[in-house]
Formats: structure tokens, sequence, C-alpha cells
């Protein structure tokens, strides 16, 4: 549901995660508005123009995902949850978080704050492993798989 926005189609951009915001806003679905923003984003607003071809982002739109980033400067549980979870998946199924952000970063692009966003990643992952006392892998059944798949680009 965090990548509901993509129903307006397909954008390299952080486009999608507006129009998800707005989609779920208009439903009355406040808290998964913000998820589809805030997975996009997991160094918590420090750096926005991390975002992929930011530069694609209309002005408004801008405006409304940092409005939206200000006001929640704290990631709860969930959205780290939603964040990690979007990161350690691909088209084939359970994926490294390394393979996914490599593959991301060949389909759409590198910027100046790639390794700060993908640092924000490592902290979450590190976070929930703390509270797991265990690596995230050992929960992604078939995850050892993908090492011996293509990297999507």
């Amino acid at each position: 549901m965090h990548d509901i926005g993509r129903y307006k189609g397909f954008t390299k951009s952080v486009i999608l995660s507006y129009d998800g915001y707005i989609y779920f806003e208009e439903l009355g679905y406040s808290g998964n508005a913000t998820v589809c923003v805030t997975h996009s984003f997991p160094n918590k607003n420090k750096h926005i123009d991390i975002a992929t071809d930011w530069s694609l982002v209309p002005e408004h739109m801008k405006l409304k995902l940092v409005e939206i980033l200000d006001k929640n400067k704290t990631y709860d549980i969930y959205n780290k949850v939603i964040t990690l979870c979007d990161a350690l998946a691909d088209s084939q199924g359970f994926t490294t978080l390394e393979r996914r952000l490599v593959s991301v970063g060949l389909r759409h692009g590198t910027n100046a704050h790639t390794s700060l966003h993908w640092k924000g990643f490592y902290i979450i992952k590190n976070e929930l492993e703390e509270l797991l006392d265990k690596s995230i892998y050992k929960l992604l059944t078939g995850v050892e798989d993908s090492l011996y798949t293509k990297v999507d680009y």
C-alpha cells in the first residue's frame, strides 16, 4: 500500500509518494498516507534532495513532501518496518539490502547524497535487528536464493 501512488502511472521520482499521500488523505487514512512519503526517506528529511530525479518533482509537490517529513521527524516502529521491508524485496522476492540498493541505483541513477540515503536504510536495519536480537535475513525465507539471481536494472 505504501506504493499505491503508482495507480497514476510509473515515475522515476518520488511523485508516486505524493500521489499516494493525497489518495490516502482523501480516503481519510492519514497514517497510511504518511507512510507513502516516509518510506522513501529513511534519513527523516536530513537531505530531501536524496530523492532520485528530485528535479522532476513539481514545486508544489516538493513543498508538500517537505511539510509531511517535517511533521514526522521521528519515525515510529511501523514506519521503520515498512521502510526496511520495501528495501528488502524486488521483483523476484526477498533480497539483501545491498542487492536492492544497487538495483535501484542502476535503474534510477545516483546522486551526491545516495550514500546518505543508503546509510538511512542500514540505520533502520541495525535498529530493528537489535530489537529482534538477530539478523533480519533470518526472517526472510529464501533470501539466500537472491544471491544466485540476476540483479534487476
